[in-house]
This record gives C-alpha cells, sequence and structure tokens, in this order.
C-alpha cells in the first residue's frame, strides 16, 4: 500500500509533463502558423479566408500592413480602427503608428494634387495617431520621427495655400523663415 501513492504521483506527475509538452507544441505550430501568415503578407500574397478568421491581431496587423501596401486604405483604416482596443500598449502603439503612416501617406497624396485642405485633414489625423502612439510607448522613435515630418509638412501646406491668396513678396525682407531650426535634443 505504501508503494502505490508512489505510483500514482509518478503517473500524475509524467500525466502532467505530457499534458505540457502537448500544450507547447500546440503553442509553437501556432506561433509557426502565424509567422507563415504574416512572412506571406508582407512578401505580397493574402492570406486565405478560413485562416483569416482565427488569425491573431499580429497577423491582423500584418494584413492592414498589406492592405495599405496595395493601396487599398479603406480596407487598412477599418482593421486598424479594430485592432485599437487588442493586445498590450506596444502591440497598440504599432497600431496607432501605423494609422499614422496610412494618414500621412494620404495627407502627401493630397498634397501633390493640390488638395490642400483634405491634406491638412489628414495631416492633423497622422499627428493624433503618432500621439496616441507615444503616450502608449514613449520610446517608439519612428513614431517619434513621423510625429515631425507631419507636424513639418503643415507649415510647408499653409504656405502653398497662402502662395495663391497673396501677392508675390520680396524674400530678401523676411527675418524668420518657414522652416523651424533642429530641436535640441531627441524629439
Amino acid at each position: 500500500m505504501s508503494g502505490d501513492w508512489r505510483v500514482r504521483i509518478a503517473a500524475g506527475l509524467s500525466l502532467m509533463l505530457t499534458l505540457s509538452a502537448l500544450f507547447g507544441v500546440r503553442e509553437w505550430r501556432k506561433a509557426a502558423a502565424a509567422n507563415a501568415d504574416i512572412a506571406a503578407l508582407l512578401s505580397g500574397h493574402d492570406i486565405a479566408l478560413e485562416r483569416w478568421a482565427v488569425a491573431s491581431p499580429a497577423v491582423q496587423l500584418a494584413r492592414a500592413v498589406y492592405f495599405v501596401r496595395h493601396e487599398r486604405y479603406g480596407d487598412a483604416l477599418e482593421l486598424l480602427n479594430r485592432l485599437e482596443t487588442r493586445g498590450d500598449a506596444s502591440f497598440r502603439a504599432d497600431v496607432y503608428y501605423n494609422q499614422g503612416n496610412l494618414q500621412l501617406i494620404q495627407a502627401l497624396d493630397r498634397v501633390e494634387t493640390a488638395e490642400i485642405d483634405q491634406a491638412r485633414v489628414y495631416a492633423e489625423l497622422a499627428k493624433e495617431a503618432y500621439r496616441h502612439a507615444l503616450l502608449l510607448a514613449p520610446g517608439h522613435w519612428d513614431a517619434k520621427y513621423n510625429l515631425e515630418v507631419a507636424m513639418r509638412l503643415m507649415p510647408e501646406m499653409d504656405r502653398v495655400s497662402s502662395a495663391d491668396d497673396e501677392p508675390p513678396r520680396d524674400e530678401s525682407k523676411r527675418l524668420w523663415t518657414n522652416l523651424p531650426g533642429f530641436p535640441r535634443g531627441l524629439p
């Protein structure tokens, strides 16, 4: 009878180890499938609908980037809006960063077609998204850099729109330039 409890403990431990190993293999397979889906999306191939239905948030973010690269901005924005509340703070910061990138691309497209009022709206949305990303991850260097780009885009757009309304003036009489100086320290 005294050896019976030892056998039961050993059997229980071996069962727990087996279940733990099976769970680890299952998680490894899910991670490998997610990595394969992300690689396919980033190489320019969409994933199948049945895989998309059970995709992780990281795969969904990669799909939003896929949409942006294929100029499907509406689909990308819809997907990014759904991802705003998912994942940890770092993931949400990446979502906001990608939203800002999408808005900045659209602002630059509008500048090229001389639609300045619409470009202003997209630039403001981009700045707002970058600021959200920086609130969640203050060290997000790419968001800091792109926020600076979006902020420098606005004075340029103001100059373009006001140039149509004003007569040309002598540039040598201007005391200050429109280009802000470089900040002291990091942005």
